[in-house]
């Protein structure tokens, strides 16, 4: 269905184009380009839905939306370990196991929450996740760059910003 949804939008969109730019357009052309477009993404839409519900794709080990609202505890667990960081070295360490092992999963299985929720639910948690998740880098360059009081600052702004993410996950 994939397949399906991707020729039909580029067919569509295309078409739409080529009868738009012509002198004097033809309108007919241009409207089943347009129809054919919009058919494509709305079977594109259904199609993540699906994956959505179903669990399918690869995204860390995250298959559905009661494990990305478990991951996005994960990520706040995993900041609390950074703040207690003993050292320069350790405190790197945990900023970009934070990063990759966590932060990286979730924003790749970002979608399912737009697919089930919708856009708006979808604003409300990951404006606030990538803001954690731009917290999360400035905390990691402080650190390579030595100093390690504004790693923690912005390492503890993170985890305000993750705070406000969870809060607005929507409730089921």
């Amino acid at each position: 269905m994939k397949a399906l949804g991707w020729i039909l939008f580029l067919a569509g969109t295309l078409l739409a184009s080529a009868a738009g730019a012509r002198v004097p357009p033809s309108w007919v052309v241009f409207a089943i380009g347009a129809v054919l477009a919009t058919a494509g993404g709305v079977v594109l839409r259904r199609d993540l839905a699906r994956a959505a519900s179903a669990g399918a794709g690869d995204s860390g080990g995250i298959r559905d939306l009661a494990g990305l609202r478990v991951a996005l505890d994960g990520i706040d667990a995993s900041i609390q370990d950074t703040l207690r960081a003993v050292d320069d070295e350790a405190l790197k360490s945990c900023i970009e196991t934070t990063l990759l092992e966590k932060v990286v999963p979730v924003v790749e299985a970002r979608l399912m929450l737009s697919a089930a929720y919708g856009v708006e639910a979808y604003a409300r948690v990951f404006t606030p996740m990538a803001a954690c998740e731009r917290c999360l880098n400035r905390s990691w360059s402080a650190v390579v760059d030595g100093v390690p009081a504004e790693a923690r600052a912005q390492a503890s702004a993170a985890r305000h910003h993750l705070a406000e993410a969870i809060r607005a996950w929507p409730l089921t």
